[in-house]
């Protein structure tokens, strides 16, 4: 009796050990089987309810049936994912904003040329070039052009969120029409998660629009575009209802890859790789990996722009270094690989963590929720100025 129980028993457990197997297979997707969903992006019902919400509306607006109410400060870019708006002013996140007719962070309209005895400065990036919690005027490339007193004419081109891709492609986009001096590419850390990510509630999913990005690939050493795959609004938040999004993007996106492969337990495959998803979400790290793929294909964006930039006539072309809070609080944080990247190519640069964090540690303020506060904006405009002086002979 004894070992008929302990046979079923082991047999009981060997049937929910299988079963287990089985389900845990079915959570292991190929890295790039077009068949398989991303593994991280799972939409909460609150977020797949503002998602439907926001679909009726554009298809009540595409039919006139419904009107938009205003135009929204941040609109849908089949070119970028998403861009700022021309012309647009009003409040954004709790801060003034002016945007003119090429959608530069400026309250005034820029000529063909700049002022007579200025250089045409053009800064590209993301939101702590863009000046993410701080009014017009507070910003530091706005700042910039007060330091200068005259000899600078500064164009703020940052958007909230980008990364260094979709910088790349606004510059290429609007150089020749600008026809710049010099050009300048604001680089925050987090930026080497978002140079590889495609789907942003992957990266960040407590997100409540579904933001798509291009991104791209080095293929052969060489940079490849992979765009953004929607060509309206509508056709992206499609895709999010009806829970393509998932599938659409689910090849290229770093951020979710893993190297799980026929190990002998599914439930460990799936464990190893959880465990390396978290290691990839940390971003500071992926600067240590100057083999890795975040690493290359950031640096090769960052090349491909001063490349790019001399040839179409910059005097020069420079990168601005930015750091979060977090990364001020860590010394082990410092870009020191990033430095020999950029020196290693030639491409100046200036990195404002000694900057930042002196501010940070007088107690001055060099923060606000997670942006630089006004004061610090004025700081690292004045380490701007001087650096620009230096490289320029100004």
């Amino acid at each position: 009796m004894l070992l008929r129980r302990l046979l079923l028993s082991a047999v009981s457990l060997a049937v929910a050990w299988l079963a287990v197997e089985f389900w845990f297979g079915s959570r292991v997707p190929g890295t790039n089987d077009r068949s398989e969903s991303l593994p991280t992006f799972e939409p909460s019902p609150e977020q797949l309810q503002r998602w439907e919400k926001r679909l009726k509306r554009l298809r009540r607006i595409e039919s006139g049936v419904g009107v938009q109410k205003s135009a929204p400060m941040i609109q849908f870019s089949e070119r970028y994912g998403w861009a700022l708006a021309a012309d647009a002013q009003g409040v954004l996140n709790g801060d003034q904003i002016s945007l003119n007719a090429i959608a530069a962070r400026r309250s005034g309209e820029i000529g063909e040329q700049p002022p007579p005895g200025a250089l045409r400065v053009a800064c590209y990036g993301e939101s702590f070039t863009f000046g993410s919690e701080v009014d017009n005027g507070e910003d530091w490339p706005a700042q910039l052009e007060v330091a200068a007193a005259g000899a600078l004419e500064v164009l703020n081109l940052g958007v909230i969120g980008w990364g260094t891709d979709q910088a790349l492609l606004r510059f290429r986009d609007g150089h020749d029409q600008l026809d710049s001096d010099v050009v300048l590419m604001g680089l925050m850390a987090e930026n080497i998660q978002r140079n590889v990510n495609r789907l942003v509630p992957v990266r960040a999913p407590k997100e409540f629009v579904p933001l798509v990005k291009p991104r791209f690939l080095l293929d052969g050493g060489e940079l490849r575009l992979l765009p953004h795959p929607y060509a309206s609004e509508i056709e992206l938040y499609e895709a999010a209802v009806n829970g393509s999004l998932g599938y659409d993007l689910a090849d290229h996106e770093w951020l979710a890859e893993s190297s799980e492969g026929s190990g002998w337990s599914n439930v460990a495959n799936v464990v190893r790789a959880k465990r390396e998803r978290e290691q990839r979400a940390r971003w500071w790290l992926q600067w240590k990996e100057p083999d890795g793929e975040p690493f290359r294909v950031t640096v090769a964006l960052l090349e491909a722009f001063h490349r790019e930039a001399l040839e179409a006539g910059a005097q020069m072309a420079g990168v601005v270094v930015f750091c979060s809070i977090l990364d001020i609080s860590d010394p082990d944080r410092e870009l020191t690989a990033l430095h020999a990247a950029l020196d290693q190519r030639g491409i100046p640069y200036v990195d404002l963590y000694d900057v930042i964090r002196a501010r940070h540690a007088r107690g001055d303020g060099a923060y606000g929720k997670t942006h630089l506060t006004a004061g610090a904006n004025r700081e690292v405009a004045s380490a701007v100025f001087e650096w620009l002086k230096q490289e320029l002979g100004l």
